[in-house]
């Protein structure tokens, strides 16, 4: 399977790095994202659940990032497993000036086995089309609502009025200081990269159920566990948190 396409952000090529350099910003973009967690310098895990009406399941995904070039380009290897289906994918993001605006080039492809490589590639390919849209809209958003929280006007603090002078005490002669032996410190040890997850509120989570309509809605909903698999991989696409 495989899946290409460009979108164009109203954002500088910095904005749109700094967001995909944002887990708290990413957890919100992926379809169905319950956690997102950076376990490594750029090494990520994240659970991703989904429910078409009344079917609902939970996938766990593991992301690593590679040939990472700020602020135009990166690569990723990302595995996806479920009940239904285990996927093996990799893509790449690229970012290119276009005068204020930055245009996002995403590719990517995805070995699937399970129950989910029954189904046809081309409607596969379409409802994962469907998700990173979707993704690629609620990425837009968030971007839209950094610029306008950088924009705000910030309320400037109360005038205090300068306290009154006090007389400067008399000068005492200061004792001579010995100086002491210097005191070599041993180095610290070398400590692992704290882990940090970001948990979505079920009331942010991207919802999926909005993503697809007509033939790939009525596919999904036959089929739920396309939307579980390719929100996973796929999503994650648009998604992702490295060194800033």
């Amino acid at each position: 399977m495989n899946v290409r396409g460009t979108y164009t952000f109203k954002a500088s090529r910095e904005e749109v790095w700094a967001a995909l350099n944002d887990l708290d910003v990413l957890a919100r973009v992926v379809p169905g994202c319950q956690s997102l967690a950076q376990v490594g310098d750029n090494d990520f895990e994240g659970v991703v659940r989904i429910g078409i009406q009344s079917i609902r399941g939970t996938y766990q995904g593991r992301i690593r990032l590679e040939d990472i070039q700020p602020p135009s380009h990166y690569r990723l290897i990302a595995t996806g497993k479920g009940a239904n289906a285990v996927i093996d994918g990799s893509g790449t993001i690229d970012l290119a000036e276009d005068g204020e605006s930055t245009v996002i080039t995403y590719g990517g492809s995805a070995q699937i086995g399970g129950q989910l490589a029954s189904v046809g590639q081309r409607l596969i390919e379409g409802a994962a089309r469907q998700l990173i849209n979707q993704s690629l809209k609620a990425l837009e958003a968030q971007i839209a609502a950094r610029q306008a929280a950088a924009t705000a006007p910030v309320a400037e603090a109360p005038v205090v009025a300068d306290a009154p002078a006090v007389a400067d005490a008399p000068a005492v002669a200061e004792t001579p200081v010995v100086a002491e032996a210097p005191v070599v410190a041993e180095a610290p040890a070398a400590e692992p990269a704290p882990r940090r997850t970001v948990v979505v509120p079920p009331d942010e989570q991207l919802k999926p159920e909005a993503m697809a309509l007509g033939v790939i809605k009525d596919l999904i909903v036959q089929n739920p566990w396309i939307a579980l698999a390719i929100a996973l991989v796929l999503g994650f696409l648009l998604g992702r948190s490295g060194r800033r």
